[in-house]
């Protein structure tokens, strides 16, 4: 009754989607109209990632491993979307290496996008615990919409680490770049999201050094091949890592987390 009444409550705190104008007339998507409104539907919860409900799920249950560490510090918060989402869901031996000597707290959702972390910030994702080490990355999704500008990505996650600061003033933040995606050109939705996700990188990159604090870790040539794309046995589906491609990113996280 308790969680039922917890849901309902923040459900109402949900305002229609909007958008928020940033510095030179960058625009930010703030709220996640689509997936939020899940919160308030009183129908049966499907099982399963994809179900009907699944992001109502994933947000219930992240919130109630949030409880298991009130008070208390967590070593690594991973932000992001499913490519967080799916280290854990898919890949357990791998998770269960990067997790075997560390406190982790994996908040990826699969398909979400700037605005849903945005979100996910004022609805308590980082309230309640300290957070030592905080892993963003996010924005492939919305630079899989042609309509997407880069821009406009950039300036949202840039709003992110200043959510992120709000929220866990001592916590490091590492910023990846959007991890590549597409096996080759003839992927034609993947290399025109990966124009934008390149595009939207040179402006992290560049954001990162101006603001001096953040770590800024780029592995992103080890996930790709002499031709620049990336091989199955790292992404066999154009855009998720398989367990090498997470160990690769263990391996590039281990001098700033630890071993």
């Amino acid at each position: 009754m308790i969680v039922k009444t917890w849901i309902v409550a923040v459900a109402a705190a949900f305002v229609v989607a909007g958008s928020a104008q940033g510095k030179s007339g960058v625009t930010v998507e703030t709220t996640p109209e689509s997936r939020v409104g899940n919160l308030t539907k009183d129908k049966k919860r499907e099982p399963g990632l994809f179900g009907a409900h699944w992001w109502a799920n994933r947000f219930l249950s992240r919130h109630m491993e949030i409880e298991k560490f009130r008070g208390k510090s967590v070593d690594v918060v991973l932000l992001g979307d499913s490519i967080m989402h799916f280290w854990e869901w898919k890949h357990p031996q791998s998770w269960k290496k990067f997790t075997a000597n560390r406190t982790v707290l994996n908040l990826g959702y699969g398909g979400d996008r700037t605005q849903h972390v945005l979100w996910r910030i004022a609805h308590g994702e980082l309230d309640g615990y300290e957070a030592k080490c905080i892993v963003l990355m996010i924005g492939t999704n919305n630079n899989s919409s042609k309509t997407s500008k880069p821009e406009n990505v950039a300036g949202a996650i840039e709003l992110i680490v200043s959510k992120i600061r709000e929220k866990q003033p001592n916590a490091k933040i590492i910023l990846h770049p959007i991890f590549p995606r597409g096996n080759s050109a003839q992927s034609v939705r993947h290399a025109e999201a990966s124009v934008r996700n390149s595009k939207t990188n040179a402006l992290l990159k560049q954001f990162a050094e101006k603001d001096g604090k953040i770590i800024w870790i780029d592995f992103n040539d080890r996930l790709v091949d002499a031709s620049g794309w990336v091989p199955k046995s790292i992404m066999r589906d154009e855009i998720h890592p398989t367990a090498a491609g997470y160990d690769i990113w263990m391996e590039a996280l281990a001098p700033i987390i630890g071993k």
